[in-house]
């Protein structure tokens, strides 16, 4: 088994509505993804990668590259793990949201995530 490069950049989220991990202006030649983890616990996690942010958590009409279910049971974890590096085109952003399945919860999901950009 060969070891798996990890990213020079980093963010470590429990993001609470929409939250900017890369903005479109910052990659410029494009990034790769080397590394992502996610924990749904009692909803979900999405990374969305865009010209333009999601306007909503679970927005379905812009670009989902990852993403993490959980179960609706209050206390759950799991793991989602990036089966391999991605790739993402100059000129888009990367962005992550979190929600709960749980009527009147705050989302508590995360994300882990290692990128590098092109130079």
């Amino acid at each position: 088994m060969s070891a798996v490069k990890i990213g020079k950049h980093f963010g470590n989220l429990f993001p609470k509505g929409v939250v900017q991990i890369v903005s479109p202006a910052e990659n410029v030649n494009g990034l790769t993804i080397q590394t992502a983890s996610i924990d749904p616990t009692s909803g979900y996690v999405n990374l969305y990668a865009s010209e333009t942010a999601p306007t909503i958590t679970g927005d379905a009409s812009t670009r989902c590259i990852f993403n993490g279910n959980g179960p609706a049971v209050a206390n759950s974890h799991s793991q989602v793990l990036l089966p391999a590096p991605l790739f993402v085109p100059a000129g888009m952003g990367l962005w992550v949201t979190a929600g709960s399945w749980l009527p009147g919860t705050t989302a508590t999901g995360s994300l882990a995530i290692t990128w590098d950009l092109v130079a």
